[in-house]
C-alpha cells in the first residue's frame, strides 16, 4: 500500500510534503482501493485496473483527461457508479470540460512521477506505521462484511479496513465507510457517509469560498492532518513503550540497590549485562563528559534468565533526587569487577560520567557501536550508528534473540516520545518540537520516561546478541587464509582497542593556557592587519568595501561575482543589494539623528574586471573557498605596500588606464609573473594585477588566522573541554569508513601541518612537571602499505635502499634526472660528515624541485586513488599532460596498476573490499550507479585497502605499546594517536628507555612481528612539549 500524491509543475516530488486531500491505494489483486483524507471515504475504484505500475499509472492520469486529472471521477462497476477522491495539485483554474461533465482541475501532470516512485516512497518512508494504514499486506486482506459487523468491530478499535456489503459483481453501488482518527486509541466509527453526498458536501465548501478562504482552508486541513498524524504516532510510540514497564525494576534507596547488587555479583555472573547511563547538565556537541555532567538514572539488562523479583528482567536505578551519589557507589561492586561482562552502546561515555563519582568501570566485554563498524562500515549514509538507528533496522536486528520472554520494542527517539511544540506569542501551536530537560521528565513523565531510559540498555542488549551472531557468521580471512569469524577479529583487535581509547581520553592532554592566551593576541592583531590591507584595497574598486565583512562568503562573493547568473538556475542573478554591517565611524544616516549599530553598505563588482568562477556551491553560485582564493593570489606575499592616500581618491574607471601607465614606464617584462595567481591577468595585469594578487594573499592569511584563532587557540582555553586538572580530553572515535580514527571537542586530529602553524599552536600541548613527551611516527606509512599490498618490486627496492623516497621516485620517473644522478652532477641525498657544511654537488631535491615536487604528489595521490582530472586541476595543465606524468609514475611500477585494477573489479563484483588484518568496506551495487558515482566507489576501493591497513598497523602499534609490561613500570602512558603518530606522557628520567621500546614496538606491532615485505619507518623524539618533539 502507499501513497499516492501530486504537487504543483514546479515542486519537486517529495514524499513527506504531501498536502491534503491525498488519496491512499491499495491493491488486492488486480482490484484497486482508495481511501480520501479529505472525505475519510473508503471504496474501490473499478473493475478494468491492471496488475502492473504502469496500468495504475495509465488507468489514473493516462486515461483520465491525460495531462490533467479529476477531483473526482465516477468508475463504472457493472453499471453502477461510486465516486472516489484523487489528490488536488495545489495549484490550478478550476474549469468545465464539455466532454466530461465533471468537475477537474487543470493541474499539469509530472511525467516523472510514476507509481513506481509511489511505492518507492513507502519502502523508504515506511507508510505502514502512518495513521490510516497499519498493515503493510493489507490490500491483501480486505473482507466483505455487513454494515453492522463493520460498525461493531470499528467500535472495539479494530485495526482493519474493510468494505461495506455489496461490493463484487452486484449491481449496487458500493458503499463507503468514513473512519476518522481520533485523539489517543486510534480508530473510533463514526459511522457511515455517502460518499456522494459528502463530495457535493466538500464542494459547497470549495466553491462558496473565496480565493483567500480556498488556501485557509487547505492549510487548516494540512495542519489538522498533519497534527493528528503527530499524535498519532507519538501516541502508538507512547503505547509500545509502555510495555516495558512491567519488566523493570525501579530501584530508588540503599536497601533495594544492595540486593540488585548482591544477585548482579552472585548469582548472575555468568550473564552479559548491557549498561546505559541517562545524563543531565551536559551539553553533548560541545563538553567532555569527563568531569562534567550529573547521572540523573542508570539502567542495567541482564537478558530474560535475569529475575530481580516478580520476573522483572530490568534494573532502572533512580539517582536524581536525595541520595542518588550513594545509590551509585553501592553498585561499585559491580561496575569495578573485572569478571562481570558488560556491554555497552559509545562506552566511551557511559564510562567517563560514571568515574567522575569515583568508580573505576571495568569488564568491559563489548561497544554495539563498534560492533556495528565491524560488520558494516558504511552505514553512515544509511542511518548511522545511533542506537534508536541500529535497533530500528530489521536488517541488523534480525539475528537478535526471539521468544515469549523478549522484549521486542524498538528504540524510539526522545523527540517522538517527549516532544511537543513550543507555543507561539498568541498562544497557538508553531512548528519548532521541543524537548523538556531529562530532569524534569523523570519527575513529571515518570513512568513513561522509566520506559524509554529503561530500553536504552534493553535495545544493547539485543543489539549485541544479533550483532554477535552476524559477525560469527562472517569469515575472518588474511590474505586468504581463514582465521576464524570476524567476532573473534573484533575479540582480538577491537575489542581491547575500544578499551585503550577510553583510557586514553582519560587521560588526556595538559595545555598551557598562558601560552594561547599570549599567541590570541598577536594572531588578533595580525588578522586585523591582514584584513585592512585586503579592505583597503579594495575599496579603490567599491568605497563601500573598507567596511566590509571579509570573513563573509556572501559579501565576497557579491564584490567578485556580482551581477553574475546563476548556474542551477538562469532566471536568477546575483543582484546588487544592501548589506548591514557594523557602524564602526559612528555614521550618521540620512534622516537619523545619531548613528547607529549598524550601517548599510553596498558592494560592487568592479566594471572591468572579470574573474572566471573555478568552484561552484551546491546552489549554484561562485565559491569564494579558501582553494579559490588561493589561486587568485598564487604564490606571493600578503605583505605589500599598496598606493599612497592620494590615489585613494582616484575613481576605479581611472585605474586601468593609470595602472597601464605605470606598467608601460616599468615594464613588467623583467619581472618573474609565474608566482602570481589568476588575479594578475583579471585585474589587467601590471601594477593592478601585482596589487590584486598581494590583496588576495593578504585575505587568504586573514582567513588562515581566523581558521587558527576558531578552531585551536580559543577553544583550547575552554573549560568545557577540559577537567579539572586542566588537561584537554578530546573524544576519540572510531567513526570513518576506513577505519582511522577521528577526534572531537576539540579536534586534535586537524591540527594545522608545521609549516602552516605560524604560531606553534603545539608548543601549548606540554608534559605535566617531571614529565616529559615522546612523539613517535611512520614515515611513508600508506606508500609502505601500498608496496606491501601491490607487492611492487620497484617500491620494495627504493623502501630498502632508504633515503629520500620521492627524489627516488621522480630519478626512476625521468630518463634526465637519472642520467644527472649517473654522471654524479647531483645526489640522491647527503650524509654530512664533520667540517662539512655543504654537498660537493647539489641534491636532486633541490636540483630537481618540479619534478620531484610532482613525484612526491603522485606518490600519495596514487594511493588515495586520485585521478588524472584532479591531478590536472591541481597541476594548471590539461588532462592529457596529467596522464603523461602518470603514465611515467606507473611505467616502473605495472604491479601497483594491475592490483588497482584488481580492486576496482573487486568492488563491483563482491561490493566490498578487504584491509591487511581483514576488516571490509561495503559499497552498493553498481549496476545503476551515475558515472561520478561509480568513479567514487572505484577511487574508495583503492583507497580503503591502504588507509585501512594503515589504522590497522597503527592499532595494533597501539595495542603493543599499551600492553608493554615494562613501559607500564616506567609509568609511561598513551594519550593521542593523530594520523601515523603517537603521543605519550612519562617520567623524564625514562624517557629514552621509554622511547627505544616504543620505536621497536611501532616497528613490530604484530604480536613482536612485522608481517610486511617492507620494513617499518619510525622517528621518534622526546621534549617537554609537542611542538619540540616534531
Amino acid at each position: 500500500m502507499a501513497k499516492m500524491g501530486f504537487s504543483a509543475p514546479t515542486t519537486p516530488f517529495r514524499p513527506s510534503s504531501f498536502s491534503p486531500p491525498y488519496f491512499w491505494l491499495c491493491r488486492s489483486y488486480t482490484q484497486l482501493y482508495s481511501f480520501s483524507s479529505w472525505s475519510r471515504v473508503f471504496c474501490r475504484l473499478g473493475d478494468r485496473v491492471r496488475p502492473s505500475g504502469s496500468g495504475l499509472n495509465d488507468d489514473l492520469i493516462v486515461r483520465k483527461q491525460r495531462k490533467s486529472y479529476s477531483t473526482y471521477r465516477d468508475y463504472e462497476i457493472n453499471g453502477g457508479q461510486v465516486s472516489s477522491w484523487s489528490y488536488s495539485p495545489l495549484k490550478g483554474p478550476v474549469v468545465r470540460r464539455e466532454e466530461d461533465c465533471n468537475e477537474v482541475v487543470d493541474g499539469q501532470f509530472i511525467p516523472e512521477h510514476k507509481a513506481t516512485d509511489w511505492a518507492f516512497a513507502g519502502q523508504v518512508h515506511n507508510w505502514n506505521r502512518k495513521r490510516y494504514v497499519y498493515k503493510a499486506n493489507i490490500a491483501a486482506n480486505l473482507q466483505t462484511l455487513p454494515e453492522e459487523e463493520i460498525a461493531g468491530r470499528l467500535r472495539h478499535g479494530s485495526q482493519e479496513r474493510y468494505e461495506r456489503k455489496g461490493e463484487g459483481g452486484s449491481k449496487m453501488a458500493v458503499g463507503s465507510l468514513m473512519t476518522k482518527p481520533t485523539c489517543q486509541n486510534g480508530l473510533e466509527d463514526k459511522g457511515y457517509r455517502d460518499s456522494n453526498a459528502e463530495k457535493n458536501n466538500v464542494n459547497g465548501i470549495k466553491e462558496s469560498a473565496s480565493a483567500d478562504e480556498k488556501a485557509n482552508l487547505s492549510d487548516s486541513v494540512a495542519e489538522d492532518v498533519s497534527q493528528e498524524r503527530t499524535v498519532s504516532e507519538s501516541e502508538k510510540a507512547r503505547e509500545r513503550l509502555s510495555q516495558v514497564y512491567d519488566k523493570v525494576l525501579v530501584v530508588d534507596d540503599i536497601s533495594a540497590a544492595r540486593e540488585v547488587v548482591r544477585l548482579l555479583t552472585t548469582q548472575y555472573t555468568h550473564l552479559i549485562h548491557a549498561c546505559d547511563t541517562e545524563v543531565a547538565n551536559i551539553d553533548v556537541k560541545e563538553e567532555t563528559p569527563v568531569d562534567h555532567g550529573e547521572i540523573i538514572c542508570f539502567s542495567i539488562y541482564s537478558g530474560p534468565q535475569a529475575d530481580f523479583g516478580n520476573g522483572k528482567s530490568c534494573v532502572w536505578v533512580d539517582v536524581l533526587d536525595g541520595g542518588g551519589r550513594d545509590i551509585i557507589k553501592e553498585f561499585a561492586p559491580f561496575f569495578e569487577d573485572p569478571s562481570i561482562k558488560k556491554v555497552w552502546h559509545n562506552y566511551s561515555f557511559d564510562n567517563h560520567v560514571i568515574e567522575n563519582y569515583g568508580l573505576k568501570v571495568s569488564g568491559f566485554y563489548a561497544d554495539t557501536m563498534h560492533m556495528a563498524r565491524l560488520w558494516n562500515a558504511s552505514r553512515r549514509m544509511e542511518g548511522g550508528y545511533s542506537l534508536e538507528a541500529l535497533t530500528g533496522d530489521r536488517t541488523v536486528m534480525e539475528n537478535a534473540k526471539s521468544g515469549p520472554d523478549q522484549m521486542d520494542v524498538g528504540k524510539v527517539s526522545m523527540k517522538t516520545i517527549f516532544g511537543k511544540k513550543k507555543m507561539k506569542k498568541d498562544g497557538s501551536e508553531g512548528k519548532l518540537v521541543t524537548i523538556p530537560p531529562v530532569e524534569e521528565l523523570q519527575r513529571t513523565e515518570r513512568k513513561l520516561w522509566i520506559c524509554y531510559s529503561a530500553l536504552d540498555s534493553i535495545s544493547t542488549l539485543r543489539l549485541y546478541e544479533s550483532l554477535e551472531n552476524k559477525l560469527k557468521k562472517a569469515y575472518w580471512c588474511v590474505d586468504g587464509v581463514y582465521k576464524g569469524s570476524m567476532f573473534e577479529n573484533y575479540q582480538r583487535y577491537l575489542q581491547p582497542f575500544g578499551e585503550l581509547l577510553v583510557k586514553m581520553e582519560t587521560e588526556g592532554m595538559l595545555v598551557n593556557r598562558l601560552y594561547l592566551a599570549e599567541i590570541e593576541k598577536v594572531a588578533k592583531a595580525e588578522q586585523q592587519i591582514a584584513a585592512d590591507r585586503f579592505r583597503k584595497w579594495a575599496s579603490k574598486y567599491c568605497p563601500d568595501a573598507k567596511y566590509m565583512n571579509v570573513g563573509s562568503d556572501t559579501q565576497l562573493r557579491q564584490f567578485l561575482f556580482g551581477g553574475i547568473q546563476n548556474r542551477k538556475d538562469p532566471n536568477e542573478f546575483l543582484d546588487e543589494k544592501e548589506v548591514k554591517v557594523p557602524n564602526v565611524d559612528n555614521i550618521i544616516e540620512e534622516g537619523k539623528k545619531s548613528p547607529t549599530k549598524f550601517h548599510k553598505i553596498v558592494l560592487r563588482k568592479p566594471d572591468f574586471v572579470n574573474i572566471k568562477p573555478e568552484k561552484y556551491t551546491a546552489s549554484g553560485w561562485p565559491s569564494v573557498s579558501g582553494d579559490v582564493l588561493r589561486s587568485l593570489a598564487g604564490k606571493v606575499s600578503a605583505d605589500f605596500d599598496f598606493l599612497d592616500e592620494e590615489n585613494d581618491e582616484e575613481q576605479p574607471e581611472n585605474m586601468t588606464t593609470k595602472y597601464s601607465e605605470c606598467h608601460k614606464a616599468n615594464p613588467i617584462a623583467e619581472t618573474d609573473i609565474s608566482a602570481y595567481g589568476e588575479a594578475y591577468s583579471a585585474f589587467g595585469g601590471g601594477q593592478a594585477g601585482i596589487e590584486a594578487c598581494h590583496a588576495f594573499a593578504a585575505l587568504c592569511e586573514s582567513c588562515a588566522i581566523d581558521s587558527l584563532l576558531s578552531n585551536f587557540i580559543i577553544p583550547l582555553q575552554g573549560n568545557h573541554i577540559s577537567g579539572k586538572n586542566g588537561r584537554i580530553h578530546c573524544s576519540i572515535n572510531l567513526n570513518t569508513e576506513t577505519g582511522r580514527l577521528s577526534a572531537r571537542r576539540p579536534n586534535l586530529q586537524n591540527q594545522p601541518a608545521l609549516e602552516k602553524d605560524r604560531y606553534k599552536i603545539r608548543k601549548a600541548f606540554v608534559a605535566a612537571p617531571g614529565n616529559s613527551l615522546i612523539v613517535a611516527d611512520y614515515g611513508q606509512l600508506e606508500l609502505r602499505i601500498l608496496a606491501h599490498l601491490a607487492n611492487c618490486t620497484s617500491m620494495l627496492d627504493a623502501f630498502k635502499a632508504g633515503g629520500d623516497f620521492h627524489s627516488r621516485t621522480a630519478m626512476n620517473m625521468y630518463p634526465h634526472i637519472r642520467a644527472a644522478v649517473e654522471r654524479k652532477e647531483v645526489l640522491l641525498e647527503w650524509h654530512p660528515q664533520p667540517g662539512e657544511d655543504k654537498p660537493p654537488v647539489p641534491l636532486l631535491k633541490d636540483a630537481y624541485a618540479s619534478e620531484r615536487r610532482k613525484a612526491k604528489m603522485l606518490n600519495f595521490s596514487i594511493a588515495y586513488g586520485k585521478t588524472t582530472v584532479g591531478l590536472a586541476r591541481d597541476w594548471k595543465v590539461s588532462r592529457e599532460e596529467a596522464q603523461e606524468t602518470v603514465d611515467l609514475w606507473y611505467s616502473d611500477r605495472q604491479e601497483v596498476l594491475k592490483w588497482q585494477e584488481d580492486r576496482k573489479q573487486q568492488a563491483r563484483k563482491c561490493k566490498l573490499v578487504y584491509t591487511l588484518l581483514g576488516r571490509t568496506r561495503q559499497f552498493p551495487s553498481l549496476k545503476n550507479a551515475s558515472s561520478a558515482h561509480r568513479h567514487h566507489i572505484e577511487r574508495a576501493a583503492i583507497n580503503t585497502p591502504v588507509q585501512g591497513s594503515a589504522a590497522d598497523v597503527a592499532m595494533c602499534a597501539m595495542l603493543e605499546i599499551s600492553k608493554n609490561e615494562r613501559l607500564k613500570e616506567l609509568g609511561w602512558r598513551l594519550l593521542l594517536q593523530v594520523h601515523d603518530e603517537v603521543i605519550l606522557e612519562g617520567p623524564t628520567e625514562s624517557a629514552e628507555e621509554a622511547k627505544a621500546i616504543v620505536v621497536n614496538c611501532m616497528s613490530y606491532p604484530f604480536d613482536g612481528k612485522n608481517i610486511l615485505r617492507v620494513d617499518l619507518s619510525v622517528d621518534a623524539k622526546c621534549a617537554q612539549n609537542w611542538y619540540d618533539a616534531k
